[in-house]
């Protein structure tokens, strides 16, 4: 993907697409706890999303016993905001490519609370989870290099869950949305636990 300014912005279609029950919604410019702005994205994404991904690792791989204790009942422990960066790197990337192969795909739900609330998780260990969060960013920032500028401006609804119309640019800086803002409730988990 060629650097620079990129077109990170929602797609510009109006949105009176609808399949079933999904009524497609704009999409989210702005994270009101983080800061996050989507519209703010631009130049090195992959390092940008690399850095994020190995300071997440960081983390995780020096929290010691407070890794799979959660400061509240209601907010998951270091080690489950880990399996689910790792999921939606996964996840992500496979909208992507649907997005470059497909004309106007919706991607599939990724059940977030229910991968956690079901046990999905249970099976993870610090040592396997670090080392699948570092190959899926791999695999992920490989996909975005390879990417054409005409492939970053290419529309998808981001899932029937979340029914945004939206670019794969857009996607592309929600990764990275994913990592940052996560990487910060893992910090502030440490200081809640500690």
């Amino acid at each position: 993907m060629v650097s620079g300014a990129a077109p990170w912005s929602v797609a510009s279609a109006p949105h009176r697409w609808r399949a079933g029950y999904i009524g497609v919604v704009p999409a989210p410019t702005s994270c009101d706890i983080c800061g996050f702005r989507w519209d703010d994205v631009t130049g090195d994404v992959v390092g940008r999303l690399t850095r994020a991904s190995e300071s997440f690792v960081d983390v995780v791989t020096n929290a010691g016993a407070l890794v799979s204790r959660r400061p509240s009942p209601e907010r998951w422990s270091i080690l489950e905001y880990a399996g689910h960066l790792r999921d939606v790197l996964i996840s992500i990337r496979e909208r992507i490519i649907l997005a470059v192969v497909t004309d106007r795909p919706t991607g599939v739900a990724m059940h977030r609370d229910e991968r956690v609330d079901r046990g999905l998780y249970r099976h993870d260990t610090v040592a396997d989870v670090s080392e699948e969060l570092t190959v899926v960013t791999r695999l992920f920032t490989k996909t975005v290099s390879s990417l054409r500028e005409d492939d970053t401006r290419r529309a998808l609804i981001y899932s029937s869950a979340s029914p945004h119309e939206v670019t794969v640019a857009w996607a592309i800086a929600q990764a990275i949305h994913e990592a940052e803002h996560h990487l910060g409730d893992i910090r502030e988990n440490l200081t809640r636990l500690d």
